[in-house]
């Protein structure tokens, strides 16, 4: 398999979001990592990772396949954000990657959670 030119600016690399959404639902990692697998693997062209009520409870389920509780995945969320492995204005509905930490050439740039939409131009 050829690799794929990498289209943006400075030290990135490329990798598998479908890799890192298989190591959000490994209970061998640390929930506040979970978290931050789960933000990389979901997230769109914008860094947001949107999610459905309760589906990132599911995704981060425990070893023994247990849902987590709401509460829960709060806790996970709030220490990943202590770490600085998502942006602050993540919940478990939505998942904000910094910046400088992740972009995608390709995919959607809204947010329906944070209410981000592009610009509309005006066309006479």
């Amino acid at each position: 398999m050829g690799r794929t030119p990498f289209q943006f600016e400075g030290d990135f690399a490329a990798v598998s979001q479908e890799h890192y959404k298989e190591r959000a639902r490994n209970p061998r990692f640390d929930y506040r990592h979970r978290v931050e697998y789960a933000a990389m693997g979901w997230a769109n062209q914008i860094g947001h990772a949107e999610f459905p009520p309760d589906e990132l409870n599911k995704i981060l389920a425990g070893k023994d396949g247990a849902v987590l509780s709401k509460d829960a995945v709060n806790n996970h969320v709030r220490r990943a954000k202590e770490w600085g492995l998502v942006k602050t204005e993540s919940s478990r509905l939505c998942l904000v990657l910094p910046e400088h930490h992740f972009q995608k050439g390709i995919g959607d740039i809204t947010c329906d959670v944070h209410g981000v939409r592009p610009a509309k131009r005006f066309r006479p």
